[in-house]
Parts: structure tokens; sequence; C-alpha cells
């Protein structure tokens, strides 16, 4: 086998896990630290013969991401959160309108500008209640280098199969830090990846098309690109509408429409997590992001010292795995929850679903968790 090995960031890798699961668009507006993923994809994309443009802000740029997808294509943007503050209109333009988007976030510290250098792990609490009227979105949470380019693929994935918007999540320390990376292990990667495209209706069918349609709630409407030029007619548009597409206010086919944009996504979501679980240990890690890294190297020493602590690392930060979170924490007197935010924002969105089991939250508001800090709270839970 070969070791010929690449020195990759995670921008590079998320470039080219973008560009191996199909985007053929992107579009983006440059802002530390997703500038690295902007530049890798305009560069790397467009040497494909692909699509991929400056716009002139982040409105436009999203915007253009959903004209695309309408149209058919695997579509892309990449920015952190004041550029996501202006994107969030769009975003749920493209929810209701059932249009495939990924868009990559770089964290960093806020608020506002806040720190456009300083790794953070702040816009969690955001990401739950960024489409108005309190539905969801798909949040996949990268906690390493190397998983930048498997996640992305997980991401461009679901967002295809549910036809919504998809956030894919890291941070500065991640996607603007290098390692090397093994050539024939990101091959092996490519070669074990499933590439997924949503359902098109066949616009030779005599069946009149229904941009919306579906016959179960949970069911993904099938997708006819606009302007093609067919005998079909989409209709297209994010006001509250039938199936067809035709503006509904209160029409028991629009809110059933309404009720559909929740269900396909939890019904349809499959939940990505790793569970690293020791026999007899109480004392269980949730961890994501690069704060997983250091948990796993607090347990790496607290396991040679005969410690006993189990690990739920979860890349599906949202919708919550609320049956797996629910089911493990029965079973532990001490979880610990490390994320580098000053209030716990994710230990705070999924405490409905812990009930006996004592909650240490470790946080800190800039700097990143050292492995010695989680590695004290598991010593002092035992």
């Amino acid at each position: 086998m070969s070791t010929k090995q690449e020195i990759l960031t995670g921008a590079e890798l998320i470039a080219r896990g973008a560009i191996d699961a199909g985007v053929d668009f992107f579009a983006g507006y440059p802002i530390t630290p997703a500038s690295s993923i902007y530049s890798a994809m305009l560069s790397k994309l467009q040497a494909t013969g692909k699509v991929a443009i400056g716009a002139s802000d982040e409105i436009s740029a999203i915007a253009m991401c959903i004209g695309a997808s309408m149209r058919g294509a695997k579509t892309m943007t990449a920015t952190s959160a004041p550029g996501l503050c202006l994107m969030t209109e769009n975003i749920s333009h493209a929810f209701v309108t059932e249009s495939p988007v990924l868009i990559a976030l770089g964290q960093r510290l806020g608020p506002s500008t806040g720190a456009a250098t300083q790794s953070h792990e702040g816009d969690i609490s955001f990401l739950q209640h960024i489409i108005a009227g309190g539905y969801t979105i798909p949040v996949i949470a990268i906690n390493s280098i190397f998983n930048s380019y498997s996640l992305t693929i997980k991401a461009i994935n679901i967002s295809e199969k549910l036809r919504t918007p998809v956030v894919l999540l890291s941070e500065k320390d991640i996607i603007m830090s290098a390692t090397n990376v093994s050539v024939s292990a990101l091959e092996q990667e490519k070669q074990r990846a499933v590439f997924i495209n949503r359902p098109y209706f066949n616009f030779e069918s005599d069946e009149i098309y229904k941009t919306y349609n579906f016959n179960q709630i949970n069911e993904i409407p099938e997708f006819l690109a606009a302007g093609i030029g067919t005998k079909h007619r989409v209709v297209a548009t994010g006001s509250l509408h039938d199936k067809k597409g035709t503006l509904s206010k209160t029409s028991t086919e629009a809110l059933e429409v309404l009720e559909h944009l929740n269900a396909k996504i939890k019904n349809n979501f499959e939940d990505l997590y790793d569970l690293d679980e020791e026999s007899g240990a109480n004392t269980l890690i949730i961890s994501f992001l690069a704060s997983d890294l250091s948990a796993k190297e607090a347990i790496k020493k607290a396991r040679k010292e005969n410690l006993k602590v189990s690990q739920l690392t979860i890349y599906s930060l949202f919708p919550v795995p609320e049956k797996i979170i629910s089911e493990l924490t029965t079973r532990y007197q001490t979880i610990i929850i490390p994320e580098v935010n000053f209030s716990g924002q994710y230990a705070d969105a999924i405490m409905h679903l812990i009930n006996k089991a004592k909650v240490i939250k470790i946080n800190s508001q800039a700097d990143l968790i050292k492995p010695e800090r989680i590695y004290k709270e598991i010593k002092n839970a035992l």
C-alpha cells in the first residue's frame, strides 16, 4: 500500500469532499475562516469545468445557490456567523421551497464581527433556531481535519436525499489547520462513499407534475428542474402553498405541506455518531467539533490509569439524536459535555433528555479546551 501523504487543511478536504460528491455550483463571499473554503472551491471546482463564483455579498451567494439548485445543480456556499446572519432569510426560502443547498459554516468568536481568527463553538443555538416558525434543518459537525472529507460527503447526501438546506459546521482550528493525510486512506474513503442524488420526476410522464407533491407526510417530493422546457410546470414559492406550489394560507393541503416540511426530515434522518462504551463505566462524555479530540485524549489518559469512562461523539447535532442520548444517559451517573462557548449551548439543547445523571459543563469562552481539564473532571467524577 502506498504511504504517500499530503499536507492538507480542513478547508481543502471539505472542497475535495464536495467535488467528489458532485457539487457543480459554488457561490460565496470571502470571510474568515471560511475564506479558506471559498478559495479552495474557486480554484478546484473551476479546474473541473464547473461553476464557482465570487459573489458580491452573502445574500447574493445563497440566492445564486438556490437558483442553481432549482435548475438541478448540487450547490454549496461557505461563510461564518456574520455572513450567516445575512443568509438567514434565504436559508428559510431554500427550506420551504425544498431546494438542496450545503452551507459550510466556519465558526469564530462572536458576536458581530467578533474575533475573526479565534476559533469558537458558539453558533450552535443560532443554528438550532435558524428557520422561522420553529423548524430544524440538519446540522452536521466536523470533529477533525480528516473527517472534513467524509462528513462533507454525508452532508451533501443528506441535503440531496431530503431536499433541504444543510449546515456543515466546523470552526477555525479545523478549517485552517493542516495535517499529514494518507493519499491511500483518502482514496479508500472515496471508494467507500455512497453518492446520493435527489429523487427525480419522469418529465415524460403524463401525470401532472406538482412541485411539492407527496402521498405520505414524510415522503420527499420528486424533483423537476425549473425552466427545462417540458410540458410540465414548476411552481416555486417561499410563501405558504399547496402541493402544486399555488399560494394558500389556511387550506387543509397547505397546512399539510407545513407538517410535511418537518416530518420529511424527522422521519428520514439518520443520526450520525460514534459510541465508545466501556463496560462498568459510570461517566459518559458527550463531545463534538474540535472539543471531541481533547475528550479522546483525556479518555486515553484516564483509561491508562484504569479509570472507566465512555464517550459519545455526535456528528449530527440537529435534529438532536434523542434516542441514543436518552438511552445512554439513563445508564450513567455523570455526563460531561465540553464545548467552546460560555454557556454550554448544546448541553442546554439536550438537557431535557437527561433525567437523573449529574451534568458537568466544561466551557471556555475563547480557548480550546485542553485534555487535562476534561481528565480532571473525569477523575473528580469517580
